[in-house]
């Protein structure tokens, strides 16, 4: 019985994304003081050297454990180039949706690009790395799922 749960235990994993639970590209902790309400998650296009990424339709990204103040969140499946914008957030509105106004924690930054830019070589945002880059400022960092650690502050 236990050779059978441990050769299964990969393929359940392999599903989590299929069944709604997040693959965890970007893992982290909700600090500081958190406000009353329904604490949400988003993840949104913005602007980056003068470019609009596409809008996301606001992609409402649920915490795994609210409670506990952690999250965890997949990427979506067929990103476009551009930079977005990870934050949680209280959904004081309750249209499960950011509206200016409500209160969100810091954001962190993440910029897409398939095929890389230039140089590829991650020296600087006209030279990133294909797939996924943490920006730290307008400079990149880690470079490649999954990004572990990355707290949000209220």
């Amino acid at each position: 019985m236990k050779k059978a749960a441990l050769l299964l235990l990969p393929l359940a994993m392999a599903s989590c994304n299929y069944l709604g639970i997040p693959k965890g590209d970007v893992s982290g902790n909700l600090l500081g003081d958190q406000p009353s309400g329904t604490i949400r998650l988003t993840l949104r296009g913005v602007t980056l050297s003068g470019v609009q990424t596409p809008t996301l339709d606001q992609v409402n990204l649920g915490t795994l454990n609210p409670d506990k103040r952690v999250y965890a969140i997949s990427f979506p499946n067929t990103p476009q180039d551009g930079a977005y914008e990870l934050f949680a957030y209280a959904d004081t509105s309750k249209d499960d949706k950011y509206t200016d106004g409500e209160q969100k924690t810091g954001s962190r930054t993440f910029v897409y690009s398939q095929n890389g830019v230039n140089k590829k070589d991650g020296s600087d945002v006209f030279n990133l790395k294909p797939g996924w880059t943490l920006m730290n400022g307008v400079t990149p960092g880690k470079n490649g799922t999954p990004f572990t650690s990355i707290d949000l502050n209220w």
